[in-house]
């Protein structure tokens, strides 16, 4: 069966329940990588009570709504983080399923285009995961950036771009560029880092699915946007970062170590990973266009 025979309506049917149920996941994740739990045991389970959560009022999106964010067991309020995830999670899915599969290329099998938009839904999931445990804990698990950088660089040769021998010299190009320049050289002439071990091994990842075309594009759109990102909240001055002091993991206070992967702009801290993973989605979904209309721009 070709991918052009299936109806358009039901790919995106198909791709919005699939990605919001695996939002639900990806909320585990950014809840338990960064408190050093495993995201398969224990099941489910109210953070505020340890009430085993309901099927019923585990329903992606929905879920959230009907019980008005707040948890049936304890009454506890919930954060919007949870159908945000599911939400961004369902529309990454259909955006990856319009461009593999509605758009693949004529004469494609669904079953080529399927597993090409599963992987790159993959490699979108690992970005939105590392987003949200960057934006509250400063740092980026590796439980994403080692096996996604490990994905892309398998799965390579059955992906029509970056090809393998882009894949394999952009992770590698890289991850040492951050880590050498960015890690151990800044560190060594100011006495900070610049960036951290987290950044270089997510910008791996992208270079792994995207190639190192793909890997320029987020750093210089994932820079410029992070730095007008910076001055509206200097001018505003709102908080670039959370107020991390402390952390409990298993019942334990721990004291938060410093974060010294965080970039910094002037003496604020910033956490880039947010920044390099929306240049890595921006380039995904519609850098062509993007670079279309950019070059179109210098023309004129």
């Amino acid at each position: 069966m070709l991918a052009a025979e299936v109806a358009r309506w039901f790919v995106w049917l198909v791709a919005f329940a699939w990605g919001a149920a695996w939002g639900s996941f990806f909320n585990v994740a950014i809840y338990r990588w960064p408190r050093g739990m495993s995201v398969v045991t224990p099941p489910s389970h109210c953070p505020s009570c340890g009430e085993p959560i309901r099927p019923w009022t585990n329903v992606p999106i929905l879920g959230w709504l009907f019980l008005r964010g707040k948890a049936s067991c304890c009454g506890t309020a919930i954060s919007v983080r949870y159908p945000l995830v599911e939400l961004l999670g369902a529309i990454l899915c259909v955006a990856v399923a319009e461009l593999w599969i509605v758009r693949a290329e004529p004469g494609t099998l669904v079953l080529h285009a399927t597993i090409e938009a599963l992987l790159y839904f993959i490699f979108a999931s690992g970005l939105l995961i590392a987003t949200f445990v960057d934006l509250e804990w400063m740092e980026i698990p590796d439980e994403v950036s080692l096996p996604g950088a490990a994905l892309g660089l398998l799965s390579a040769p059955f992906r029509a771009e970056p090809g393998l021998w882009s894949a394999a010299v952009g992770a590698g190009a890289g991850y040492l560029i951050v880590q050498v320049i960015f890690v151990w050289g800044y560190e060594r002439i100011a006495g900070r880092r610049g960036m951290g071990e987290g950044e270089s091994k997510l910008l791996m990842m992208i270079c792994a699915f995207l190639g190192c075309r793909g890997a320029l594009f987020s750093v210089v759109a994932g820079s410029l946007q992070g730095l007008l990102f910076a001055t509206f909240a200097l001018v505003t001055g709102r908080k670039l970062t959370p107020d991390i002091e402390e952390r409990v993991i298993d019942g334990e206070v721990i004291e938060a170590p410093e974060q010294p992967h965080a970039s910094r702009v002037g003496l604020l801290k910033l956490p880039f990973g947010p920044f390099l993973a929306l240049g890595a989605l921006e380039y995904l979904l519609a850098g062509d266009a993007i670079l279309s209309w950019y070059f179109g721009l210098l023309q004129r």
